[in-house]
């Protein structure tokens, strides 16, 4: 066997354990994105039409298994309320929630279990039985798929604790109360500069959930107008709260009036109108042209003063020269006579 040089011999070893490293790290990468499950629910959220007591609905769901593998999942139903500000679904055991809102024993689902191979799509049924005592107003309740290996899935429908599925918003006819109110409506009264944010909250004291549509007019002192849309959220009831956040920019300067102009309610007719008022003011900025315009003033004068006490010397020397010559010519003419 011909035996390498040692140098070259180190190269070899070299390159062999790089390309060893390099393997590693790929192989190690297509794991990393094997684990990587991805499912997709359609629809994340259900808007189901308003029903009497007693009535009955059905629809279908769709669960796509988007990752590279196999995906099991067991479907099941819960409640859910909305206790923050941004709309975060908390789901509930069985019985936690108050019977006014709750409606997971109001659905059924088929198949309850499914094996999707990727890329597979399953078409999931929802089966809809209102009770005929049920109390009118919003009911929520959420069809959750829970994979068998939850570790590294990642979903795009509505996920909850490693949970992905749809939220379902349910209406009972009868009489409802509806009421919701603006608590706050709140933009920075000062700013230098923009972006202005604007800050919303809307709080909904009714039985039924509400999903508030409007803008906000940003107006200036010279009439200018812009708009800004206010995003649809579903507001839940019993005294939760939303936040919506807007923000205004521009490079105007001054006085500004932000008025909210929305309404809400299943008819869309009960209003929602709030005002307030901010300035935008570079105060800084314009300290420092101000400095700057006092600065050139002062140095213009002092020139100017300068170059006058100047001129003014060069004119009092000649003249002053003149005088003594005079001076000298009168006394010359004056000895003159005696001389002769």
């Amino acid at each position: 066997m011909m035996k390498l040089p040692k140098l070259q011999s180190k190269k070899v070893f070299l390159t062999t354990l790089a390309v060893l490293v390099v393997f590693s790290l790929a192989t190690g990468a297509v794991k990393a994105q094997e684990a990587v499950r991805t499912i997709t629910v359609i629809p994340p959220t259900e808007s189901v039409p308003a029903l009497n007591p007693g009535d009955k609905w059905e629809g279908v769901l769709h669960i796509i298994n988007q990752s590279t593998s196999p995906l099991s999942f067991t479907a099941d139903i819960q409640d859910y309320v909305v206790i923050d500000n941004v709309g975060t679904p908390n789901l509930l055991p069985p019985g936690a929630l108050d019977e006014r809102f709750a409606a997971s024993n109001w659905i059924a689902v088929f198949p309850q279990t499914f094996t999707l191979t990727p890329g597979q799509r399953q078409d999931v049924d929802y089966y809809i039985q209102v009770p005929a005592n049920a109390r009118p107003g919003g009911h929520y309740a959420a069809i959750m798929y829970t994979p068998q290996n939850l570790d590294n899935t990642k979903g795009t429908g509505v996920a909850v604790e490693q949970k992905t599925g749809t939220l379902f918003y349910l209406t009972v006819k009868g009489p409802i109360k509806e009421q919701a109110m603006i608590s706050k409506f709140f933009a920075n009264p000062f700013q230098e500069t923009g972006p202005v944010n604007i800050l919303t909250q809307i709080t909904n004291f009714g039985d039924l959930h509400v999903n508030p549509t409007g803008y906000i007019k940003v107006s200036d002192i010279l009439g200018r107008v812009k708009i800004l849309p206010l995003d649809r959220h579903n507001i839940f009831p019993g005294g939760v709260t939303r936040d919506y956040e807007n923000s205004f920019s521009g490079l105007f300067i001054g006085r500004f009036r932000a008025e909210l102009v929305a309404t809400y309610g299943t008819n869309n007719n009960l209003p929602l109108t709030a005002v307030v008022y901010f300035w935008i003011f570079p105060w800084r900025l314009t300290l420092v042209l101000i400095l700057v315009i006092i600065a050139v003033i002062l140095l213009t004068l002092y020139f100017k003063k300068r170059r006058e006490g100047k001129g003014k010397s060069d004119t009092e020397k000649p003249a002053a020269e003149s005088t003594e010559e005079q001076k000298g010519g009168v006394l010359r003419e004056y000895h003159s006579p005696s001389n002769q």
